[in-house]
């Protein structure tokens, strides 16, 4: 219900209501049973991609945050909205989430987020964010790429 009442309120919203949005399904998610918190989770998704339709980049670092958490894929969804607002701060959370995970579908939209960051904010292999990943993660950027 809240999804679709995002989808249909969020242009009016206030950037900062749309943040607030994100904190207080953030701290729902955690207090629920596991079997009730990825409808929380996909409902901040879309809290995200509201915020990030409107080119704000108030809750990037939760979207990081999320990625350096999860135990497995998350909603689409922040994966779009890192897309679209995500910045080099990002990339080291997407590599890691690249590195640790086996599923292919999930490896493949975190490639395609990469890329669209590493695009928008002009980075090459010379920028440190990236020397840090290779470092870290050897065939990751590769891996990416391919």
């Amino acid at each position: 219900m809240l999804r679709h009442a995002l989808a249909l309120s969020a242009e009016s919203l206030p950037l900062p209501a749309l943040l607030e949005l994100v904190k207080r399904i953030r701290e729902r998610e955690g207090s629920e049973p596991a079997k009730f918190r990825e409808q929380w989770r996909i409902a901040r998704a879309a809290a995200h991609v509201a915020l990030a339709h409107r080119g704000s980049r108030l809750a990037v670092y939760d979207l990081r945050e999320s990625l350096e958490t999860a135990k497995g894929p998350l909603p689409v969804e922040f994966l779009k909205a890192l897309r679209l607002v995500g910045d080099a701060t990002c990339l080291e959370a997407i590599a890691g989430a690249f590195a640790k995970s086996k599923d292919g579908w999930w490896r493949q939209h975190l490639a395609e987020a990469f890329k669209a960051v590493t695009a928008r904010e002009k980075l090459t292999r010379r920028h440190a964010v990236l020397k840090k990943i290779e470092k870290r993660w050897p065939r990751v950027l590769k891996d990416m790429e391919g």
